[in-house]
């Protein structure tokens, strides 16, 4: 189940991120806690596969944010879409601790974001590391597209559909 989550949900999502490949040096050496609220997000979701709505638990097995993108890494998705930076949203911090389910894990969190972004009636993007902890094949087939980049080591995606 999807719930916001919780200062007590940290330790957690620190133990599923160390249990990650760190993609492309995606992740600090140190200070995890501290990458997971780098952003001030609007929202901040995990998927938790107890059958709670309010107490974290040990089964915080993914993660996800919705923020507003800053003005730098904005640049590439107003080129593309035409749009002002306060017509964007952006997903980020989005990863699911490997196993048999984490494709479907990964797929329902990045299904309620977009469909939270777009009742806001704001585009979703995306900046994608190279080598993202999910492929960029995960996301395209969401419908999100790449758009040009002046860095190598980021791809930012824009939801069409």
């Amino acid at each position: 189940m999807i719930r916001e989550r919780l200062e007590q949900d940290i330790d957690r999502l620190c133990a599923v991120l160390e249990a990650l490949e760190n993609p492309s040096g995606a992740l600090p050496e140190e200070d995890l806690r501290g990458w997971l609220d780098a952003y001030d997000a609007e929202l901040s979701w995990v998927f938790d596969m107890a059958p709670v709505s309010a107490a974290p638990t040990k089964n915080v097995v993914g993660h996800l944010q919705v923020y507003s993108p800053d003005a730098d890494s904005s640049a590439p998705y107003l080129e593309h879409t035409g749009k002002s930076a306060g017509e964007l949203l952006a997903i980020g911090r989005h990863f699911v601790k490997p196993g048999p389910y984490a494709q479907n894990i990964g797929r329902f969190l990045l299904r309620e974001s977009v469909a939270y972004i777009r009742r806001r009636g704001r585009t979703p993007v995306l900046e994608l590391p190279a080598d993202g902890f999910l492929p960029r094949a995960f996301y395209e087939r969401f419908g999100f597209q790449a758009v040009p980049s002046p860095d190598p080591g980021r791809t930012p995606m824009v939801c069409t559909r």
